[in-house]
């Protein structure tokens, strides 16, 4: 019998010792609508979704071998849902994946721009969709991680496989170009 409160990390790598489905549908269970409800947001589609969800177990179960356990299991997983998601959206609807990311950092992008406490919607549209034509799939996805997800740069850098100097550099220098953005979008629409 397995105990339901055992964290997915630890189910992981009793799945990599003997490799007993069991412990992947206790994942799956756990994690299913959450993934649903996130590949929904993406593509806005039930059975698109649907797809996308099984494309993500398909992928998490041949890349569960890779877990090494260092990051959260949830940091990890979100990033092959988020991929996997844009690249459908990219392939299937163009410009699509640009309008999701915009949709997803509204929210989050007064958190980005130093001294202001709320960003008004329309201009928050502008600014990310400039800043994400802008920065590197791979910059989009920590800023999702860090300001969206509210993961910490340790288990960005541990799920990612990047240096945390290299996480830090590049949530700076995507944060710096949305406070440049920011400052020459309010003066266009100040003047």
């Amino acid at each position: 019998m397995i105990d339901k409160n055992i964290s997915d990390e630890a189910l992981v790598l009793l799945l990599q010792k003997d490799g007993n489905m069991r412990y992947f549908s206790i994942l799956v269970e756990r994690h299913e609508n959450r993934i649903l409800k996130s590949c929904k947001s993406y593509v806005k589609d039930e059975d698109t979704a649907e797809d996308l969800c099984q494309e993500i177990f398909i992928k998490l179960f041949m890349k569960l071998k890779n877990f090494r356990g260092d990051a959260k299991f949830s940091t990890w997983l979100f990033a092959i849902v988020h991929n996997t998601c844009i690249d459908y959206l990219r392939k299937n609807k163009k410009g699509e994946a640009t309008k999701v990311i915009t949709y997803k950092m509204t929210d989050e992008l007064a958190e980005l721009i130093d001294g202001v406490d709320e960003v008004p919607y329309e201009l928050s549209e502008k600014i990310l969709d400039a800043l994400l034509n802008e920065i590197s799939p791979d910059e989009k996805m920590i800023l999702l991680l860090k300001y969206k997800e509210k993961n910490s740069v340790k288990d960005i850098h541990l799920s990612l496989g990047l240096s945390e100097s290299a996480v830090k550099m590049r949530l700076k220098r995507a944060k710096e170009k949305v406070n440049e953005l920011y400052a020459k979008l309010s003066a266009n629409a100040a003047g």
